[in-house]
């Protein structure tokens, strides 16, 4: 009988947590482990070796003493093939419109979503994306988690991009609207301000207005529904304009300030959650590539919104539904305003952990994805934290960070797959494109000089197929030919 290998940092459920393996196949993997009497990651590490060794990606690994078989060098490199892996099936799955992982739909707000669900035309991550933004803005900046000496609060921006015009990405709004209104109609009213933002002086300047005078503690909270949301791009782009700088600031939790003719404007605790609504072309329009680069975009979390059952005639909730879900989530707005800082539980710590550098160790998905997703961290520990809120919990557990995985990873699939092939660089793209049109047959290098007109080098085509390669999009294999050896790349997908 072969000992296990000293692996024991990486348990299957991190691994499933963050490559999100089918619980069929989890089963199956703990039974041949058993078979094999070694531990499940063991396994893993193993499969991903050979995975990635087939996209032409080799990695270092010694060979285990004991059982003989290859494992991994270090925990390090153990996380970065898990971040490889995690990136390879984002990519390769990026044609395909997402879908939402049932752990996204936990607590409250999966309750809520779940009610909703068969009377509505509206997509469950829209109005999960909806609840979820709405409660942290309602919440405010009492409740926090702390990442060093910086406080993270429950303060979200968002955008549910919908796949075309008839994807009824306004409807998640309204649906969820009734119970919202039953939970805090107070705020609703007077602090939910639905577009008509013309500056970001004018946006100060709404925050700084909730504050009354000699108030201690500043009540500046303020939702942001901007249901055209290409017009939110569309001013902050304008010459001179401060709307951009003033939303990074913001979700920060950075006190706000501008100066105008009449007067100097302060939000010194300004708490601004942002919810947007745009069609995929709008977006891919107005969205210009500094808005990508200076870390506007990638404060927002986007899902992507596409038309559920068609209801001729959509339904609603009841009263006692609605008074019911409303009453749970002002219980809950009312203990998060209380708690003060979260803390992270034991299982909570031992999760992140594993999920922090897995994340952290994925390799480049090209600049665009990068640019949009690299906030990954930060964003799921914000939307753990609200999914602890909503449960009343004073701690985040591993059922938080789990929600807060799925939820994201469905944000990151929709980038992918809104974008497309987009990979930073257009020739990239070109390259990408047609290795994929071929299909099996790959192409060759004289066919990769035909396909840029024979007008690159062959310093700058090898860097362009290194470049695929390195996103385990394509492999490179060299076939004999009875005279010099033909190389022919072909996509892995």
């Amino acid at each position: 009988m072969t000992s296990p290998t000293n692996d024991s940092s990486i348990s299957i459920n991190d691994v499933a947590l963050v490559v999100r393996l089918p619980h069929d196949l989890r089963d199956a993997l703990k039974e041949r482990a058993a078979a094999e009497d070694r531990s499940v990651a063991s396994l893993i590490r193993v499969a991903a070796r050979a995975y990635l060794n087939r996209r032409g990606r080799p990695v270092t690994v010694t060979q285990d003493a004991e059982t003989n078989s290859p494992a991994l060098a270090s925990d390090e490199t153990s996380f970065e093939l898990l971040g490889r892996l995690r990136l390879a099936r984002r990519l390769e799955s990026r044609d395909r419109a997402p879908e939402l992982d049932n752990d996204a739909l936990h607590g409250l707000a999966g309750q809520v979503v779940r009610a909703l669900a068969p009377l509505t035309e509206a997509s469950a991550p829209a109005m999960l994306l909806t609840l979820l933004v709405t409660f942290g803005a309602m919440v405010g900046r009492s409740a926090h988690v702390n990442v060093g000496h910086q406080k993270h609060y429950p303060l979200l921006f968002g955008v549910v991009v919908g796949s075309s015009a008839r994807a009824r990405k306004g409807t998640s709004a309204a649906a969820v609207r009734p119970v919202l209104d039953a939970a805090d109609e107070d705020f609703m009213t007077t602090r939910h301000l639905r577009g008509g933002i013309q500056s970001g002086e004018a946006l100060i300047q709404a925050l700084a207005s909730l504050a009354e005078d000699g108030e201690v503690d500043l009540d500046q909270r303020l939702l942001l529904t901007e249901e055209e949301y290409g017009r939110l791009l569309t001013i902050a782009g304008r010459q001179g304009s401060i709307v951009s700088a003033v939303l990074r600031s913001a979700w920060d939790g950075d006190a706000l300030s501008a100066r105008t003719k009449a007067q100097t404007l302060i939000a010194e605790q300004p708490h601004l959650s942002v919810l947007g609504h745009v069609t995929i072309g709008e977006l891919k329009v107005v969205l210009k590539p500094v808005d990508i680069a200076n870390g506007y975009a990638n404060r927002f979390i986007h899902v992507l919104s596409h038309r559920g059952t068609l209801l001729p005639e959509p339904g609603r909730l009841t009263d006692a539904q609605i008074e019911l879900l409303g009453a749970r989530l002002r219980a809950s707005v009312n203990f998060a305003r209380s708690v003060g800082e979260v803390k992270r539980s034991a299982d909570f710590r031992r999760h992140w952990d594993t999920l922090y550098r897995i994340v952290e160790s994925q390799p480049s998905g090209g600049e665009v994805y990068d640019s949009l997703t690299v906030r990954a961290s930060p964003q799921m520990l914000r939307l753990a934290t609200i999914y602890a809120l909503l449960d009343q919990s004073p701690a985040l557990e591993a059922v938080h960070l789990r929600a807060a995985a799925a939820l994201w990873e469905y944000s990151e699939a929709s980038v992918a797959h809104i974008w497309g092939a987009t990979l930073g660089d257009e020739r990239v793209d070109r390259l990408y494109s047609a290795v994929k049109a071929a299909g099996a047959d790959g192409l060759d290098r004289t066919q990769v000089s035909e396909l840029f007109g024979k007008n690159k080098t062959k310093s700058e085509l090898d860097d362009l197929v290194a470049r695929l390669i390195d996103l385990d999009l394509v492999v490179l294999s060299t076939h004999a030919t009875g005279g010099r050896p033909r190389q022919v790349i072909t996509a892995t997908g």
